[in-house]
């Protein structure tokens, strides 16, 4: 009669398919609130100049001067939401994307809790920057990175600093932030899954993270200090160069 009983090897590998949609669904909400956050500013904008332009409706110019800045915020708004559809539409194929364009789309869809904790970004690249990718993937890495660096970064103190660069056979994006930096008990096994030192973390975010990259065939490496004057951490992620020269 044939073994009917799953292997430990099929059950680690169910298990290991459940974790990662675990923090999918954990990443999504996250989207969820950053997109809500961008999309809720030039509504409320909107919201104001429709109202004041009710009370000024006797005023051609004024009128008129309230729908030009009304239909900037709507293609701001336009912006926001395509950008992110763009890339979790193009989930299904690796393709030629923009590391560029993604570093900028989650420093957008992030920009109010950046902003919140009084963090300066520093942006060290020139576009376009070229590389064969998931680009929803790379841009869900991309942001876990900048979520994790504000997390620990002081508020009013924290800086955190994107590149961009090519190499001779690879594309590397790096975000650096000037936080506390990783104590060793951590940083010895930081791809781990469930490895977490937040009180509401998953510890999910960074193994998924690596299994992201190593899914392209590249590396996410980390290195981090804790000397008095020069803490931080810099996460490097490499990726295959696009198809197209």
């Amino acid at each position: 009669m044939e073994n009917i009983v799953p292997s430990l090897e099929e059950r680690l590998d169910k298990a290991e398919k459940a974790l990662e949609r675990s923090e999918r669904m954990a990443v999504a909400s996250r989207y969820a609130s950053a997109i809500m956050h961008e999309v809720n500013n030039p509504l409320e904008a909107i919201t104001n100049l429709i109202y004041l332009t009710k009370l000024e409706r006797h005023d051609p110019q004024q009128v008129l001067d309230n729908m030009t800045v009304v239909e900037e915020q709507l293609k701001s708004l336009g912006k926001v939401t395509s950008k992110a559809l763009t890339f979790h539409r193009e989930q299904s194929e690796a393709k030629d994307h923009d590391l560029v364009e993604i570093a900028e789309t989650a420093l957008k869809l992030h920009s109010d809790r950046l902003s919140r904790h009084g963090i300066s970004v520093t942006r060290r690249y020139r576009g376009p920057a070229m590389a064969f990718v998931f680009g929803s993937e790379i841009l869900q890495v991309v942001s876990n990175l900048l979520l994790n660096a504000a997390e620990v970064l002081e508020r009013g103190q924290g800086r955190i600093c994107v590149s961009v660069k090519s190499c001779p056979n690879s594309m590397h994006m790096t975000i650096t932030d000037n936080g506390p930096g990783i104590p060793d008990r951590f940083a010895t096994r930081l791809f781990e899954p469930y490895l977490t030192s937040k009180v509401s973390g998953t510890g999910l975010g960074l193994w998924l993270s690596s299994r992201i990259i190593e899914k392209h065939r590249d590396t996410l490496r980390f290195r981090t200090s804790r000397r008095e004057g020069k803490t931080g951490t810099t996460f490097r992620i490499s990726l295959p160069l696009a198809t197209k020269a």
